[in-house]
């Protein structure tokens, strides 16, 4: 018979030394505290910079404003997103034919200036038979229109209680004489008076969307 071997296996046992986790003093944990929020604060300066920088120039300087209805067609469309220029009324003022956004009780309405504070207006009517064209006279003088269509130009002292079409008007001062340039179907100074100063929040004279009308107005 073959002899068997007895295999003897040795046990070895390693003693695994587990290092003493360490233990931190209140002042040092402190210290990291400090550092991890410092780290923190130099990470969020930037977005806190975007963030400001973009409040100060909506609120001084521009802002988006968006179009609502026809009235001021086919110059703005409904939908229309603009930007309005806040800083414009004190670095260059309003003028003649700038398009204002305007507050009143009943929200925003954007609006052309179409006289100016002092200014007497009045559209003298040209009879053709079938319809009756307006033109517009500051102080006695003609100016042209170029933005409005030759419907607005009938329509424009289509209402009855258009007192323009009927005598010179002074405007106040402080105050101004906006229209809307689709005269037909626009709500303005023909029926709510001239507008002050004080409600006139900035100009708008560009189109950021939609993207096939970016680009200036007149």
């Amino acid at each position: 018979m073959a002899n068997k071997k007895k295999t003897v296996e040795k046990e070895t046992t390693e003693k695994i030394e587990i290092p003493e986790k360490k233990k931190y003093t209140q002042e040092e944990i402190d210290a990291a505290t400090k550092s991890a929020k410092k780290e923190m604060f130099k990470e969020l300066v930037p977005y806190i910079i975007i963030i400001v920088f973009v409040v100060l120039i909506r609120t001084f300087i521009m802002t988006p404003v968006d179009v609502s209805g026809e009235s001021m067609y086919p110059t703005l469309h409904n939908k229309d997103i603009m930007l309005l220029y806040k800083l414009r009324l004190k670095t260059v003022g309003i003028k003649r034919f700038d398009i204002v956004v305007i507050d009143t009780d009943e929200g925003k309405l954007i609006k052309r200036v179409i006289a100016l504070p002092g200014e007497k207006i009045q559209y003298k009517i040209e009879d053709n038979g079938s319809s009756r064209v307006a033109h517009l006279l500051i102080n006695g003088k003609e100016i042209e229109e170029k933005f409005i269509t030759d419907t607005a130009r009938i329509n424009t002292c289509k209402y009855d209680n258009t007192d323009i079409c009927e005598e010179e008007i002074t405007v106040p001062e402080g105050e101004y004489y906006v229209m809307g340039d689709n005269r037909g179907v626009s709500k303005d100074s023909r029926m709510i008076g001239t507008i002050s100063k004080k409600d006139i929040k900035g100009i708008t004279s560009f189109v950021i969307l939609p993207f096939n009308r970016f680009g200036s107005v007149k």
